[in-house]
């Protein structure tokens, strides 16, 4: 599983967590919190080896990878912060968790059904959206970081459809850019997740032992195959799975 995710994740940059973490919850029995913070730790390590072989491939818009990570990464602490205020509160947070991740990958998948079917989910041409695409970009950042903090979803799933939507960049550079940001947000909320307790150490090696190989094998092909018809059948398959958690 974690091979065919890696594989995902390299080509399309979406369906890593997305796929990973509902797979934790629902075949492997494991609880929430614990299938969020494990994903986010072997994701870490998945993204960062993703985003070195798009760096090497010249497939990475470093200045928007960076004004995404400069919202997401407070947006991934805030989100982890979250989870702490309810353990304190005497909340249960797992039953809240297991929803928000089906309701983080069902957004998800309209977004990438739509623009598998329609294209832009939006004009982009304005100068208005022009002028105000730094702010944008941050704003979604931050946005996208709370939903990884609290379900680790969203990394990809949600951040590519943004680009595609905003910069008129080729599929493998939007890509390359989602992969070099997620692995940035991925790490910082991992590293909280890890600190917290929420990552089961024993289940890592053996998801990274798929996810690495995968993600090289997907990043070397995400320039060279057309990313769209992937992307219709993620977003269907994510679709059902969030679904199935709310």
């Amino acid at each position: 599983m974690s091979f065919v995710v890696g594989i995902l994740v390299g080509l399309t940059s979406m369906g890593g967590a997305a796929l990973m973490t509902p797979f934790l919850v629902l075949v492997a029995g494991m609880r929430p919190l614990l299938a969020v913070g494990t994903d986010l730790a072997y994701g870490a390590v998945t993204k960062i080896v993703g985003a070195w072989m798009h760096w090497k491939q010249g497939t990475v818009d470093l200045r928007v990878a960076l004004q995404l990570a400069c919202g997401s990464v407070p947006g991934g602490i805030i989100g982890f912060l979250t989870i702490g205020y309810c353990r304190h509160h005497g909340i249960n947070p797992e039953e809240y968790v297991r929803r928000a991740i089906g309701v983080v990958l069902v957004i998800g998948a309209v977004m990438m059904i739509y623009r598998a079917i329609r294209g832009p989910i939006l004009e982009t041409k304005s100068n208005f959206v022009k002028k105000h695409a730094v702010a944008a970009t941050v704003i979604w950042g931050a946005v996208i970081g709370v939903a990884v903090g609290v379900t680790s979803v969203g990394s990809g799933s949600l951040i590519a459809p943004f680009l595609i939507m905003l910069y008129p960049n080729s599929p493998s550079r939007v890509v390359g850019t989602d992969v070099f940001h997620a692995a940035i947000l991925v790490t910082a909320t991992g590293m909280l997740q890890a600190k917290a307790g929420n990552v089961e150490w024993s289940l890592v090696p053996i998801l990274l032992a798929g996810s690495v190989p995968g993600v090289l094998l997907g990043s070397y092909l995400a320039p060279r195959l057309p990313a769209r018809p992937l992307r219709m059948g993620l977003g269907l398959l994510l679709f059902a799975t969030g679904v199935k958690l709310v």
